[in-house]
């Protein structure tokens, strides 16, 4: 009961002391992300070609012709996500933390420091991230083999791909849980790379429940505009128009931006809380 009051009480000075600063680092890849949109909604285009078609085509041939790269622009998105999150933000996330847990060491959350925190924190932000990037990959490839093939079996239709979807989701999110204490513990003072990653990944099995808590409190709005892209993407492109779907992936995109920072800025509380109670 104590870790979930915990949770609940970073969860709620998390949101309250939402801070532009602390924020921005997410920011400028939320940018990214929609500049990604964009260019995939202008194909015809040179520019949007050499830009979201480059990414669009790891798809095939279909892929970079409209409507058809509708449907897979949200396989692409992932991509391009998943890039921006392992080279950008192995940086940008622990400046985000150094930030973040600034005010609770006593230090200024600006100046040289804070970047060399960052800096220090990249090698280990990067291999705990590509760690569950590979645990992620390889959920997915099983996903279809076992739970889809019994779900279909059970329910079929739309229920199993529903049923199936909201299992992924779950599993996804466990997954993150387990290698979100990396970079918060990579960006303290004296941290090093065995400890920030092996600390960081015992950590999240000791506060598993809580954080996962923290993250399902946060991130349910923005799987609300994911849920259709990813269910049912050929639906969107054939019944309504196909660039709805630009508009929920970017919606979520935005939404997710923040959904993130709230998230790692409980996560530290929760993190300090812990620290502090075993000191």
């Amino acid at each position: 009961m104590g870790d979930f009051r915990s949770a609940r009480a970073s969860i709620g000075e998390a949101w309250r002391d939402f801070r532009w600063l602390e924020y921005r680092p997410f920011a400028w890849m939320m940018l990214a992300e929609l500049l990604f949109l964009y260019l995939a909604l202008n194909l015809g285009t040179t520019w949007g070609m050499a830009g979201a078609g480059t990414v669009l085509q790891g798809s095939g041939e279909p892929a970079v012709h409209y409507p058809q790269s509708f449907v897979f622009l949200s396989s692409a998105y992932a991509r391009v996500e998943s890039f921006l999150f392992a080279f950008a933000g192995s940086f940008l996330i622990p400046l985000s933390l150094a930030r973040i847990l600034a005010p609770m060491s006593g230090a200024p959350p600006t100046g040289p420091d804070t970047v060399r925190r960052a800096r220090r924190a990249y090698p280990v932000a990067l291999v705990g991230y590509l760690l569950n990037f590979a645990l992620l990959v390889a959920w997915e490839v099983l996903l279809p083999l076992g739970p889809h093939r019994w779900f279909g079996a059970l329910l079929g239709g739309f229920k199993a791909d529903l049923l199936t979807w909201v299992v992924g989701v779950l599993v996804a999110f466990a997954i993150a849980v387990v290698f979100l204490y990396v970079p918060i513990r990579a960006v303290e003072d004296g941290a090093t790379f065995g400890g920030a990653l092996g600390g960081g990944i015992a950590e999240g099995f000791r506060a598993f429940v809580p954080t996962l808590f923290i993250i399902l409190a946060f991130a349910w709005p923005a799987l609300l505009f994911l849920a259709p892209v990813q269910l049912a993407p050929t639906l969107l492109v054939s019944r309504f128009r196909p660039e709805l779907t630009a508009v929920l992936i970017g919606i979520a995109a935005v939404l997710n931006s923040f959904v993130n920072y709230f998230i790692y800025s409980a996560a530290s509380r929760l993190h300090w809380i812990t620290r502090r109670r075993e000191a």
